[in-house]
């Protein structure tokens, strides 16, 4: 039994053919069939069986695929360390975070880690808070930021720890009767029209129905963090947004809460006792330093 042979297993339980499987691996199929009857024969039980034109997993292939797979995992970490450990100031960091924070936080916490290690790779995408945590007790992603930790302490393989508070302020466009103001409180506030987005669930949009005493109106729900600005500026409504350095003051007004309303807070985390890369350390002590 040898490395190939397991990453042969791999593609060939994916793709289901042992032609699209050869191709894939640049080898014949001739040699590729060879490779796992060989290994059937190691193991001295069937791993495939015809599935009409294509081939599936037996029983025995699905259990023997499940520790090939952990093994060529451990396999992959092995030599990612050993990169690391040669090369300490380089490397690629795997991050992900939630659309809204990745709008206007990553960016600047990004461009200024470059600035002082150049050589850094970084693999970043947005996903939802689920997929991040899925992610990060995979193995896929080194660091998460997300905003919500409802249920956080149901993922004990995970840590995290807040990294930056931000408070809420109310955005309105530069012709609304409210744009000159100071302050304002949101009992103020029941004939408006709210623009409002939610990372992943509009169930769980922030809501101030506790303060204002009704549901307020929601005209529109954008896709995208990004185009909430865009929004209300162009007269859609108003809306409560975290208070950060690129709202467009050229575009909006901003005016405070009189409510204490809880702040918005800006989670990274890890997977606990878990390899982390000498360079995703220096990242995220980079991180904290950058926001304390």
């Amino acid at each position: 039994m040898n490395l190939q042979q397991l990453e042969y297993l791999k593609t060939i339980a994916e793709t289901e053919n042992f032609t699209v499987a050869a191709n894939l691996l640049s080898v014949t199929q001739p040699a590729l069939s060879k490779s796992i009857s060989k290994l059937e024969d190691e193991l001295n039980v069937p791993l495939f069986e015809k599935n009409g034109r294509n081939i599936k997993l037996t029983r025995f292939g699905r259990i023997f695929l499940n520790h090939s797979n952990i093994a060529l995992m451990e396999i992959e970490k092995g030599v990612k360390e050993l990169e690391d450990i040669i090369n300490p100031n380089t490397g690629t960091i795997s991050i992900s975070s939630t659309s809204s924070i990745g709008t206007y936080f990553m960016p600047f916490i990004i461009s200024g880690f470059l600035n002082t290690s150049p050589n850094t790779k970084f693999q970043f995408n947005y996903q939802s808070i689920p997929d991040i945590l899925k992610d990060l007790k995979s193995g896929k992603i080194d660091l998460g930021f997300y905003h919500n930790i409802d249920g956080i302490d149901s993922n004990d393989e995970i840590e995290s720890i807040a990294i930056k508070r931000e408070e809420y302020v109310l955005i309105v466009p530069k012709k609304h009767a409210l744009s000159n103001r100071f302050e304002v409180s949101l009992k103020e506030l029941k004939d408006e029209s709210f623009v409002a987005f939610c990372d992943g669930n509009k169930d769980k949009m922030l809501s101030y129905a506790e303060y204002l005493g009704y549901i307020p109106k929601i005209s529109i729900h954008p896709s995208e963090a990004s185009m909430l600005e865009g929004l209300v500026a162009a007269g859609a409504g108003i809306s409560v947004v975290p208070n950060t350095p690129i709202i467009n003051t050229n575009a909006v007004s901003i005016i405070n809460i009189k409510e204490n309303i809880k702040d918005k807070v800006i989670y990274m985390a890890w997977l606990k006792n878990s390899y982390m890369s000498p360079i995703t350390k220096v990242f995220k002590n980079h991180v904290i330093s950058s926001i304390s």
